[in-house]
């Protein structure tokens, strides 16, 4: 029954079989299961259900029940449940046993029979499985209109190679939610990002996806953005860099007639551009941090912060100790959740300001709190470019001494006009 799950998932997907992926696909596999789920399975996890790392004889029912839900099932009782036939009561038990799942791939086979001889005929091509695509012949790509923020990216395509009744769709990045229809015969579709960042977009026929291309939506300097339900709110660089500090306080936030004591406002800065030749397996980003706001919603004064990086990110919180159950750290695939691991190294006092280290060096990512190791892992073999940063604070925060560089030296200093920018 495990291979029947990891089979529909193959053809959820649309990526060919599991065997063939590479580790970047098993990331953004664990990114699809957490958007849909909201629950998180590891790359390392995920390669032993495939038989791609050493392969556990059972998994556990909470793996089970997670890639189940991600099919739409309820949990993995209700996959075996659904994926099974009743067996005639002639049968032997030991007969029964060996002929549940072949009984049930032969119902199916009658039925399509059935229906494929009485369904009224169609002089449209049929509808095009993952292994029928030809994905050579379809053509996709993208060029973002301008460097502001909000930005339109336009999409050029050629479906034309699929079948009359195919269903297209344009998925904006690794979030399968975000998906446009467009029209076969048309050639040219636009999409609108409010947030900058790298995404995966994605050329969808029949629930294959069958190209991507990169968008890479960057800011002019540091953005500024208060959050909030209607919409972001954006601030440019020279509002929220003094040259000694980046920041949006309180007194900002209060302009625009928003109470983070009432209301969850979210404080945002990002610094996404091209840095140059700077990779996952050797950089250094370094700051001082501090949230300004002791009167959140929550009550735990909470900063997030996340390196980007070409298909993914890294992502931690500062704040106080006692809301530790609800911190979450994820890098590399890899996801802690607090619940289920002691994560209270993440706590902090915004009395004063935090220093904060991430490094990745020698074949390891770490990540240091008032220079204590919070947290360590081994990195992967796949390296992938750096794309910037951003953190977010519950109300208002600061950052000051913002360096990010690797071995060969700094790409970007909020302290030192000669560095490069």
């Amino acid at each position: 029954m495990v291979h029947d799950l990891v089979t529909q998932i193959e053809a959820k997907l649309g990526w060919g079989k599991g065997a063939d992926w590479s580790n970047r696909d098993f990331e953004k596999l664990s990114e699809q299961i957490f958007t849909d789920t909201k629950k998180r399975l590891s790359v390392t996890t995920l390669k032993r259900i495939w038989g791609r790392a050493e392969r556990v004889a059972n998994p556990s029912s909470g793996t089970l029940d997670i890639l189940s839900e991600y099919l739409g099932y309820k949990n993995w009782r209700e996959f075996v449940n659904t994926s099974t036939v009743p067996v005639p009561t002639e049968m032997t038990p030991k007969s029964s046993r060996n002929l549940i799942v072949p009984l049930g791939i032969g119902a199916l086979v009658v039925i399509g029979a059935i229906l494929a001889f009485n369904w009224p005929k169609k002089t449209k091509k049929p509808s095009q499985t993952a292994e029928s695509i030809a994905k050579q012949d379809f053509a996709f790509r993208s060029r973002a209109v301008s460097q502001e923020i909000p930005n339109s990216v336009v999409f050029e395509y050629d479906a034309s190679a699929a079948s009359d009744d195919a269903k297209i769709e344009i998925q904006q990045s690794w979030d399968s939610n975000k998906r446009i229809t467009v029209a076969k015969e048309d050639s040219i579709a636009t999409c609108i990002y409010y947030y900058p960042g790298f995404f995966e977009s994605k050329l969808v026929v029949d629930g294959t996806i069958v190209k991507e291309n990169d968008v890479f939506i960057e800011t002019n300097g540091w953005l500024g953005t208060i959050n909030r339900n209607s919409g972001p709110i954006y601030l440019a660089d020279e509002v929220i860099n003094t040259g000694d500090a980046i920041s949006i306080t309180a007194d900002r936030v209060a302009q625009y007639d928003l109470d983070p004591r009432t209301t969850e406002v979210t404080a945002s800065m990002y610094l996404v551009k091209d840095f140059g030749e700077l990779y996952t397996d050797d950089f250094q980003l370094s700051m001082q941090v501090r949230n300004t706001f002791e009167e959140g919603l929550t009550g735990c004064q909470w900063a997030k912060l996340y390196i980007l990086y070409d298909g993914g990110a890294i992502g931690f919180p500062l704040a106080k100790k006692g809301c530790a159950s609800n911190f979450d750290v994820m890098a590399f695939g890899e996801y802690l959740d607090g619940k289920k691991t002691d994560l209270s190294a993440f706590g902090v006092d915004f009395e004063d300001f935090v220093s904060l280290k991430c490094m990745a060096k020698e074949g390891t990512f770490e990540i240091r709190i008032d220079g204590k190791t919070a947290y360590t892992m081994q990195l992967p073999e796949t390296v992938e470019k750096i794309r910037g940063f951003s953190i977010h604070f519950e109300g208002a925060g600061i950052l000051r001494n913002v360096e990010l560089g690797s071995t060969l030296g700094l790409v970007y200093s909020s302290t030192s006009a000669n560095a490069k920018s």
